[in-house]
């Protein structure tokens, strides 16, 4: 035998068992042609879309078997499938007796032993039990989330109530409501246990409040970037506390100005405040106090790092979290 033949054989060998393993797949598979239309589905495709024959659905456009808004995801995975890529979506698509299925799906290019594209290579997946898992679970986040900012608007008001005709309390009272508010905030950004929130909303959010004429605050310089749930409640508590200290002691207090800005360096997440006061600052509030000795505990038990840069006219800190930005 010729090594042509030999090639040809196992070529032959070869097609036969990927067409096998098409057919036992449990996924929905088709081979879709260059001018959009269905070329293949694999039987147990067929049952899972609930189609009686395979002629409802071959030479009919795939898109035209989606909803409405289902098909820009075809459209985005024949692109990116011609530039190389493999395209992953999920999306609603009821099945051919109306059912309501959720399918995650892949979409690749096929190619001829030259390179050449030949059609595209269709999978998809019923996730609907994930789906609507995931649904109720995100149900029931965004409902807990509400309760527990309702939490943090009473404790707020019973600490202040407590320490209400004490002057010194009183002003505790004020610190640890800042806080809590500063935790409802963060808390508010998210609407999913595994979705992260963004840092541009979470830095505006905490201190955009603070900002007026008298003090104004940039956030402009701020980048965006995904941030997990605990690093988000930890920028929510050291902001929170700088914002404090400024209302104490520093531009939000007396005048001035209050710029932010961000930056991903290596994955790690550095945040900068840098505050101008019009007063000059106080030795006092440089020694730190009970609230920058709690930003420090916080950082350190996130295995961060802070750098605290006083100014006769301000403070300059910087933030950084060792693997802040999430996935």
């Amino acid at each position: 035998m010729t090594n042509n033949e030999l090639s040809r054989q196992v070529a032959g060998i070869s097609q036969l068992s990927l067409a096998a393993a098409l057919d036992q797949s449990v996924d929905c598979v088709k081979v879709i042609g260059l001018d959009g239309t269905v070329a293949y589905v694999n039987p147990n495709g067929l049952c899972a879309m609930e189609i009686d024959a395979p002629s409802d659905v071959l030479g009919k456009q795939w898109e035209t078997l989606w909803p409405e808004a289902g098909r820009p995801h075809i459209t985005n995975g024949f692109a990116m499938a011609q530039a190389g890529g493999v395209s992953r979506f999920r999306a609603l698509c009821p099945t051919a007796k109306g059912n309501s299925r959720w399918w995650d799906v892949s979409v690749s290019a096929l190619r001829d032993d030259t390179g050449k594209l030949i059609s595209y290579l269709a999978v998809s997946r019923d996730v609907t039990d994930a789906e609507l898992s995931r649904q109720v679970l995100e149900t029931a986040t965004r409902e807990l989330h509400h309760r527990l900012r309702n939490t943090y608007t009473m404790i707020s008001s019973l600490i202040r109530g407590f320490a209400r005709g004490d002057a010194h309390n009183d002003a505790f009272a004020g610190q640890m409501a800042e806080r809590l508010i500063a935790m409802g905030r963060a808390q508010a950004l998210f609407t999913s246990l595994e979705v992260p929130c963004s840092l541009v909303e979470l830095i505006d959010a905490l201190v955009l409040p603070f900002g007026s004429a008298f003090c104004p605050v940039a956030t402009n310089q701020v980048r965006d970037m995904p941030i997990a749930r605990a690093l988000a409640d930890t920028i929510a508590l050291v902001v929170g506390e700088l914002a404090v200290n400024s209302s104490k002691h520093g531009a939000i207090a007396h005048g001035g100005a209050i710029t932010l800005s961000s930056e991903d360096q290596d994955g790690d997440i550095v945040i900068t405040w840098h505050e101008v006061s019009n007063r000059p600052v106080q030795a006092t509030s440089r020694d730190g106090g009970q609230g920058l000795n709690l930003i420090n505990r916080i950082v350190r038990l996130r295995e961060g790092a802070i750098d605290l840069d006083w100014q006769p006219d301000g403070l300059t800190a910087r933030l950084r979290f060792k693997g802040g930005v999430a996935a």
